[in-house]
């Protein structure tokens, strides 16, 4: 049964977020105005500090406890077309503790301005930025939401295909993995996400994929190929229009032999993990999600002190 809390917070963003009917130029606009200018900046634990940096030669946010050990490379969400790494202060915090890490937020270029590839090779330039800072693939893992969800699981599949040293694991929460949007949940799952339309998410898609094929795996990385692919965690609510993408990306982990792990929640509402100042699930499967990376992550002592 969902707590009060996570039901409150369906209503508030049914009456807020989701929205039908709305062109492209209207989408991009209500997804900025809504997430960007209307979400508040969360507080940070404690013994977690903040500060700004530049990841790749892009602004960013570093969330760390004092003396970091590991390092978590971290995707907000925001349907490819809006989000700002401020609103995650208190869940990136929470991972940095469990951890024992730094994570960085990079403040990702953002579509219809800059469609892909342009977020995907802000991620994977970030990615390198680490590597090439004394940040060793064992004590490295990377994870997003919705669309930061989806840019996660593109990194893996490029990194794999490029031949680039791996993270030792990885998470993503509701993420997009379908961009041509044909999946069954899309639509069947309409009247049932609290959060999310159909109509919104294509309209997203479209901003980002900007006529590209839909059907290329870094796109649409739930049509990708999952072999040599690090352990990873998924979590979905079931009445989400994306919940397709998780299962899809799980079967095919678990066809590939790889190790996986899938949140599956009933009544909850997309990317409810990140609410953890609000909701009582979203610090049970956050910390679930941390225990699945303490699982695979080693220990890095060259790391810089929290500022």
């Amino acid at each position: 049964m969902p707590s009060l809390n996570a039901k409150a917070i369906r209503l508030f963003t049914r009456a807020t977020i989701k929205r039908h009917g709305l062109d492209l130029d209207e989408a991009v606009a209500h997804m900025r105005r809504q997430i960007n200018n209307n979400a508040l900046p969360t507080l940070l634990p404690l013994g977690v500090r903040a500060e700004r940096c530049s990841i790749a030669g892009i602004n960013g946010l570093r969330v760390a406890v004092k003396k970091p050990r590991r390092t978590l490379l971290y995707f907000h969400g925001g349907g490819f077309v809006a989000g700002r790494p401020d609103t995650y202060k208190n869940f990136a915090g929470r991972l940095a503790k469990q951890l024992q890490a730094e994570v960085y937020l990079p403040d990702y270029r953002l579509a219809p301005e800059h469609p892909y590839p342009a977020p995907i090779d802000d991620a994977v330039a970030c990615y390198h930025w680490l590597l090439s800072n004394h940040v060793d693939p064992s004590t490295l893992a990377i994870g997003g939401d919705s669309a930061g969800g989806s840019m996660t699981l593109a990194t893996l599949l490029r990194l794999r295909d490029e031949k680039a040293p791996l993270p030792a694991a990885a998470f993503a929460l509701s993420p997009a993995g379908h961009l041509g949007c044909t999946n069954p949940s899309m639509d069947d799952n309409d009247h049932l996400d609290d959060m999310l339309s159909a109509d919104l998410i294509r309209r997203c898609a479209e901003a980002y994929a900007k006529g590209q094929d839909p059907s290329i795996p870094y796109l649409s990385p739930a049509l990708g190929e999952y072999h040599d692919i690090p352990p990873l965690a998924l979590a979905v609510d079931e009445n989400e229009c994306l919940r397709d993408g998780a299962h899809d990306v799980a079967q095919k982990m678990r066809e590939a032999g790889g190790t996986v792990e899938l949140i599956s929640r009933w009544g909850l509402f997309h990317v409810w993990p990140i609410f953890t100042p609000f909701i009582r699930e979203s610090r049970e499967d956050t910390a679930q999600i941390g225990r699945f990376l303490n699982r695979y992550m080693n220990f890095n002592d060259r790391l810089k002190p929290a500022a």
